[in-house]
């Protein structure tokens, strides 16, 4: 929630977000009338997806014969299923928004191809590619006015996050972690939980899509495309929105016909591209 923008409404089915272009300067004139000059504006409409929903039945047996608060830990579970969609929904329209073309004056989302930027390798030479390609989406940032200040962050799987961890020079000295594998961010000494590079801030998930789901009738249809070639995602906060009609919630009510307790976990969100020119997706060719 906190690395893509987000807005909640009390009621509706779509909200308008603002999108502004690059202001301009220039030298006044003595005694001329400054008239003010225009910035490309537009809005980016977002809408609700629908009551996304998990759910389960809690037999009265099953929970007397449990060693363990069956009704806790499956509130717990009911939340996480929600909480995992979501964020799967936003790294999905993270990509469409890379994929997005330049509309106006407004600029076009990033892809970075390369045979090299595999998923399923945890070689530190390997690491060292995704180093380059992560230094060469900045520097494509940075062609299009992103402010070199904005906070980036980026997602991995496990096998790629390793790899740059571990990535070494043609000397084989390691590019990440200390000659002495001390403390740090992304160090021996932790699992770490998120590595900076380059002013980046990447982290591992296996939520990423990595598959073809055009035909996914599981998944909403307009986060549908392929994703099978994407192995990591670049962004910038203002890249995607979502829009928030209903946050989490839990309902509970016993069924005594059935003499079982039902579980709803339910939340109301929609997602959208706010700014392509903060989105990147690295896929192999």
């Amino acid at each position: 929630l906190d690395k893509h923008s987000v807005r909640t409404i009390e009621s509706g089915k779509s909200a308008q977000f603002p999108k502004t272009h690059l202001a301009t300067s220039e030298y006044h004139e003595a005694g001329k009338e400054l008239l003010g000059n225009d910035i490309d504006t537009t809005e980016t409409t977002i809408t609700i997806d629908g009551l996304l929903v998990a759910h389960t039945a809690i037999y009265d047996l099953d929970e007397k014969m449990a060693h363990f608060d069956v009704t806790s830990a499956f509130s717990s579970e009911l939340g996480r299923a929600l909480a995992r969609e979501f964020d799967k929904n936003v790294l999905r329209q993270t990509v469409l928004a890379a994929r997005t073309s330049a509309d106006g004056p407004f600029s076009a989302g990033n892809v970075i191809t390369d045979a090299a930027l595999v998923n399923s390798s945890i070689a530190a030479t390997t690491g060292k590619s995704w180093i380059d390609h992560i230094r060469e989406a900045n520097i494509a940032m940075f062609d299009k006015n992103v402010p070199p200040d904005m906070p980036r962050y980026m997602v991995v799987n496990a096998a790629v996050f390793d790899s740059i961890k571990y990535a070494v020079d043609a000397t084989h000295g390691y590019l990440v972690i200390n000659r002495d594998f001390g403390e740090q961010a992304g160090g021996v000494s932790g699992a770490g939980e998120a590595i900076q590079i380059d002013g980046v801030t990447i982290m591992r998930s296996n939520l990423m899509p990595t598959a073809n789901e055009t035909s996914d009738t599981s998944v909403y249809s307009k986060y549908r495309a392929n994703y099978s070639t994407t192995t990591g995602i670049l962004w910038c906060q203002e890249a995607v929105g979502t829009l928030k009609l209903m946050d989490l919630a839990m309902e509970t009510e016993r069924d005594v016909r059935r003499q079982e307790d039902f579980m709803v976990a339910k939340m109301a969100v929609g997602h959208g591209v706010l700014r392509p020119e903060l989105a990147v997706e690295f896929k192999t060719s």
